[in-house]
């Protein structure tokens, strides 16, 4: 009998739900404010905050490959920065 896994054997290894990573001061400007769905370049203009990460979510099954693929500077290093605790993220979960 195997415990604690769902009826497909499937478990889940790492679940992300609704990760953000603003780097500044004062977060919930965006996270709360009317800029939450502006676009990078726009928030840094008018906040001077760093969007790195907006609302990722997402599972890694056991024994699933997945990988964190992107242009420079879209966020994948802090997005694992992040699942490892190397940096807080400023909203979300994650299960490991």
């Amino acid at each position: 009998m195997n415990k604690g896994k769902p009826p497909n054997g499937q478990s889940s290894c790492v679940e992300v739900n609704g990760l953000w990573k603003i780097f500044g001061n004062k977060p919930d400007e965006i996270l709360n404010g009317s800029l939450r769905n502006a676009a990078r370049r726009e928030i840094r203009e008018k906040t001077g905050k760093i969007l790195a990460i907006r609302n990722a979510s997402f599972e890694v099954k056991e024994g699933e490959i997945f990988v964190v693929m992107g242009l420079s500077g879209s966020g994948k290093s802090t997005l694992i920065r992040c699942i490892l605790r190397l940096i807080e993220p400023t909203a979300g979960s994650i299960l490991i």
